[in-house]
């Protein structure tokens, strides 16, 4: 029998059918219990079943209840972004799971290129319009968007100047963005 709470891959034996009964996420042959999904071991004293209780099950319930994602910018083309979630409100999550920001997402405004609005490289807020893979993303509403961004010319942190541009306070270089509510400011994070 193997220990509870244990990470499982698909085919691994947890026990044997004298023990216990296959569960959720288990199956059994040949007279042993084996996990059916990635997941964790959970034994049923109670009832004496096998269980594995899936890792993307727990993802999706947590997606679900979420209010925003965290995510980072890879690619843009010219009307949509790719990008990497890394967290679901203030929880990490490994791996990241990909998404993706239509150009439509962005603003009620018409936007000339997705870089009118986010680039890569920047870390934004926003929150999930479905659950499938890959995740369609939205920052419309005002709290959503660019939460950090770096310089285009010299790399430096820039910093919230007014309602649409970040400043770098390094070379003056002056950027547009969909700022989130929550932008790094030249005092330090802030929340507006």
């Amino acid at each position: 029998m193997r220990v509870q709470g244990e990470l499982t891959l698909p085919g691994e034996e947890l026990a044997v059918i004298e023990e216990f009964m296959p569960g959720d996420g288990t199956y059994e042959f040949d007279g042993t219990i084996r996990a059916a999904v990635i997941g964790k071991i959970f034994y049923d004293m109670l009832n004496r079943k096998s269980n594995v209780l899936g890792i993307k099950k727990n993802l999706f319930q947590n997606l679900k209840k979420a209010k925003y994602v965290i995510g980072i910018v890879n690619v843009t083309k010219e009307d949509v972004a790719l990008v990497s979630v890394l967290g679901i409100e203030e929880k990490s999550i490994q791996p990241p799971i990909s998404a993706y920001l239509h150009i439509s997402q962005i603003s009620n405004k018409k936007l000339n290129s997705i870089t009118d609005a986010i680039r890569v490289g920047d870390i934004i807020k926003a929150k999930p319009l479905s659950y499938s893979f890959p995740l369609p993303l939205t920052v419309k509403l005002k709290d959503l968007g660019v939460i950090y961004a770096k310089c285009s010319r010299c790399g430096a942190v820039l910093f919230k100047q007014d309602e649409n541009n970040l400043k770098c306070y390094r070379c003056g270089n002056i950027e547009q963005r969909k700022i989130g509510s929550y932008m790094v400011r030249k005092s330090g994070n802030q929340n507006y």
